[in-house]
C-alpha cells in the first residue's frame, strides 16, 4: 500500500543516496581509482527505491519520532481515514499529471528537433561508410550527415543511426569518431541515458534528478571512452584525445537533443566535467579487477539497503501502545479511573491517558471496542 508516511519515508531513504552521488562525481581520485560503473549502480538504484514507494505493514518495524516528526505531523495523524485516502490520492495524481505535462513537453522539443534533422540530413561519400564496415562488417547502424550539428551522435535503440557533420578530420580521426559511437551502441549506453531521461520526467518534482543527468551522462561518456581505449595501445589515447578536443572546440549546436536516448561525441556541458573526461581517459593505470571487485560490492550494499529500507518506516508514534504495555507490567503502580481514560475531543479525536503517559488513538478503534475497558469523557 502507499500512504503519506511511506511517501515521506521514501524520499527521506533516497535523497542522501542521491547527494552521495553529488559529492563522489567530483572526486577525480575516487573515479580513477573505482571507475564510473558504481555511480551508475548507486543512481539505477536509487531511482528504482523512489519508483516503489510503498510500505508493508506485515512485517514492517515503525520507526517513531516523538519530537519534530510528531509535530509536524499530528494534524494529519488527527484526520479520519477516508482524509487520509484523498490526500494520498491528491499527491500521485499531482505526481501523474506532473509527469504527463513534462512528457508532452520534452516529446514536443524532440519531436521538433528530429523534423528539423529529416529535412536536413543526407547520404556522405561513403567514406564513414566503408571504416564502420571495417569496424563491424555486421553492424546495422546507418550514417546520415547534416549541417544542424557539430558533434557526432547516434541516435535510436532499436534501428541506430549515426548523425555527422562534414568535419575536416583525416581517416584516422573519423575512425575514433565511429569507434566510439559504435562502443556506445555495444555497452546499451542508449538504453542507460533513456532511463536517466525517463527519471527525469517522473520524477519532474525532486531538483536532484535535473542535477545529476548531465552528471549521469557524463558518466556514461567517460565509461565509454575507456572501454573503447582498452582496444587500443596506450600511444593511441593521445590521438583520441585530440579529437575529442577538435570536435569540441567546433561550437555549439544548433539542434537540440531528437531522442531519449542521444549520447553526443564531445558535448562540453562544462569546461570542469570535459577536463575529468579528458583525465579519466588518460588514466593508464586503472586495476580491472579492483573495480570489477567494487561493483558487485556497491550493487550488494545497495541491493541490502533497498530491501532493508522496505523494512523501516518512520511514523509520529508507535502503533498499539507498546509503552502502555510495559506500564501494565509495572507491579508498583496502580491505574484506575482517576489517571486512566479516554478523553473525546471537541474536533472528534481521542486521547488515551494511562498514567503519566498520553496516546492519540484513532476514532475507528474507539468505535471498533479495542477501548471499551477504558471509560470515555469529553473535552471540559
Amino acid at each position: 500500500m502507499i500512504s503519506l508516511y511511506s511517501l515521506i519515508w521514501t524520499v527521506l531513504v533516497s535523497c542522501p543516496l542521491l547527494l552521495l552521488i553529488v559529492v563522489l562525481r567530483r572526486r577525480a581520485a575516487c573515479l580513477m581509482k573505482y571507475g564510473v560503473t558504481f555511480i551508475c549502480i548507486l543512481y539505477g538504484f536509487c531511482a528504482i527505491r523512489m519508483l516503489i514507494p510503498i510500505e508493508v505493514p506485515v512485517f514492517q518495524k515503525v520507526i517513531c519520532d516523538p519530537h519534530l516528526y510528531s509535530h509536524l505531523m499530528r494534524d494529519y495523524a488527527l484526520l479520519d481515514k477516508v482524509v487520509k485516502y484523498k490526500i494520498v490520492a491528491i499527491i500521485i495524481i499531482s505526481w501523474i499529471v506532473g509527469s504527463i505535462i513534462a512528457t508532452v513537453y520534452y516529446s514536443s522539443k524532440i519531436i521538433k528537433s528530429f523534423i528539423q534533422l529529416q529535412k536536413t540530413c543526407y547520404e556522405g561519400d561513403g567514406r564513414a561508410e566503408q571504416i564502420l564496415k571495417e569496424i563491424d562488417p555486421n553492424s546495422k547502424i546507418r550514417i546520415r550527415y547534416t549541417d544542424l550539428v557539430l558533434t557526432p551522435f547516434m541516435v535510436g535503440m532499436f534501428k541506430p543511426t549515426i548523425y555527422m557533420t562534414e568535419v575536416d578530420c583525416d581517416d584516422k580521426e573519423l575512425k575514433y569518431i565511429l569507434m566510439h559511437e559504435y562502443t556506445h551502441w555495444k555497452r546499451k549506453d542508449h538504453w542507460k541515458q533513456a532511463f536517466v531521461y525517463i527519471m527525469r520526467i517522473i520524477f519532474w518534482w525532486n531538483p536532484l534528478f535535473y542535477f545529476l543527468n548531465k552528471d549521469i551522462r557524463l558518466m556514461i561518456e567517460m565509461g565509454c571512452d575507456k572501454t573503447m581505449l582498452r582496444s587500443y595501445p596506450e600511444r593511441y589515447s593521445l590521438g583520441y584525445l585530440k579529437t575529442l578536443c577538435f570536435v569540441a572546440k567546433s561550437g555549439v549546436d544548433k539542434l537540440d537533443d531528437v531522442g531519449i536516448s542521444t549520447l553526443k561525441f564531445a558535448k562540453v556541458d562544462s569546461q570542469s566535467g570535459f577536463k575529468r573526461r579528458l583525465y579519466y581517459a588518460m588514466d593508464f593505470k586503472e586495476n580491472l579487477k579492483v573495480q570489477k571487485r567494487v561493483n558487485i560490492f556497491v550493487f550488494c550494499i545497495c541491493f541490502i539497503w533497498m530491501l532493508s529500507s522496505y523494512y523501516f518506516i518512520l511514523q509520529p508514534t508507535y502503533s498499539p501502545d507498546e509503552e502502555i504495555q510495559t506500564l501494565e507490567n509495572q507491579k508498583d503502580q496502580i491505574f484506575d479511573g482517576r489517571n486512566t481514560y479516554i478523553e473525546k475531543r471537541k474536533d472528534g479525536s481521542y486521547i488515551l491517558y494511562f498514567g503519566p503517559t498520553t496516546q492519540i488513538i484513532s476514532k475507528e478503534d474507539v468505535e471498533n471496542g479495542f477501548y471499551d475497558l477504558y471509560p470515555i469523557i469529553n473535552e471540559k
